[in-house]
């Protein structure tokens, strides 16, 4: 399934051109059994790792009240991530970041909300409603938070999941400089771990 990634709210007032819309990676649904319950997942189509570069496998990393660059760049990323709660209130990743800019994947220790934050993504003042935070909840439980993130460059795909297989997905248009593409880690009000990072850049799939 492709998924017309847009809102009424602003569609016409995207500061782009020729185009002023998207779609989303191809995914495909299918169900999963977690505690006796049926849930419904998505994932990424596997044929999208034919536009995957070379791998960088990020060292495990522990940070407390700041935010610490992974040495990953790119506008167009794959990364796939697993990262331990500690005693932050908020933790997580930033991606497309530099020049002030950056959009935050975060997982909320205080609500038990994944989130992904865009209010400094970039281009945001064209319309009021676009500079937003997506919330979804997601028991942790103190076991790790599993991250597959998709980057392109004017969107982010996260696909979020618990030590159970429970999963919530979040999508956001963003608009960043084509200089912003970085890739931070970030703890708030306390401690948390990444326990693994692999990185790929993506290839245009533009033949």
């Amino acid at each position: 399934m492709i998924v017309w990634m847009n809102s009424w709210n602003y569609g016409g007032s995207i500061p782009t051109s020729p185009w002023r819309s998207a779609d989303t990676f191809p995914r495909q649904f299918s169900l999963r059994t977690v505690n006796g319950k049926t849930q419904l997942v998505q994932q990424s189509v596997g044929e999208l790792k034919v536009l995957r570069g070379t791998e960088t496998d990020v060292p495990a990393t522990t940070v407390t009240n700041t935010t610490t660059p992974l040495g990953v760049h790119g506008s167009t990323l794959e990364l796939k991530a697993d990262l331990t709660p500690g005693t932050a209130d908020r933790f997580g990743l930033d991606v497309r970041t530099g020049a002030g800019q950056r959009t935050r994947i975060g997982y909320d220790t205080t609500t038990g909300e994944v989130y992904l934050d865009r209010t400094a993504s970039g281009a945001t003042d064209f319309d009021p409603t676009f500079s937003s935070t997506e919330h979804a909840p997601l028991a942790l439980g103190g076991k790790p938070l599993r991250l597959h993130v998709l980057v392109d460059a004017s969107s982010v795909e996260v696909y979020a999941e618990n030590a159970r297989g429970e999963q919530v997905v979040l999508t956001d248009q963003i608009l960043p400089d084509p200089s912003s593409t970085g890739v931070d880690l970030f703890a708030d009000n306390g401690t948390a771990k990444l326990s693994s990072l692999k990185a790929w850049r993506l290839a245009s799939i533009w033949k």
